[in-house]
């Protein structure tokens, strides 16, 4: 695991890798662990505990995973760039907002067990993501952790 202090999120994911959580991580380094439910074959979102970044470090826990871009779509009502894709082990995807001012992440979501996020659209307060497993994930944009899972 990790041995650094008080990483800089934005500058890992300049450099094309973030924080392995489940949940939304903001840069103050705040995190929105949340759990991934299965009940008869459907996910679905449970809020877990709020916790910081320097909880991980310190319990050796923080890991991070490189990550690949596979959408990409602008907001020009927000002036943001949101991203989705998929990180190292294959299972993984995530969601970046990032601020088009400054290029810094406005909140990040990263899941282990979602599969690749393939597509990313923006629909009125929401970002649809679409994974391989032919579900749609959506987030409200000014609530990241407000997250629904159906079919696509």
């Amino acid at each position: 695991m990790s041995q650094m202090k008080n990483p800089d999120i934005n500058l890992e994911w300049l450099n094309g890798k973030l924080p392995i959580i489940n949940g939304i991580i903001y840069p103050n380094g705040n995190i929105d662990w949340l759990n991934v439910n299965v009940i008869d074959g459907k996910r679905s979102i449970e809020n877990g505990s709020q916790l910081h970044i320097n909880d991980l470090i310190a319990d050796d826990e923080l890991g991070f995973a490189d990550v690949y871009i596979r959408g990409k779509v602008e907001d020009d009502k927000r002036d943001v760039t949101i991203y989705c894709g998929e990180g190292s082990f294959g299972g993984d995807g995530f969601v970046v907002v990032e601020s088009r001012k400054d290029k810094k992440a406005v909140w990040i979501a990263f899941f282990e067990e979602s599969n690749p996020f393939e597509k990313v659209e923006v629909v009125g307060e929401f970002i649809y993501v679409y994974n391989n497993l032919k579900e749609k994930w959506r987030f409200c944009i000014n609530k990241p952790t407000e997250i629904i899972i159906e079919l696509a």
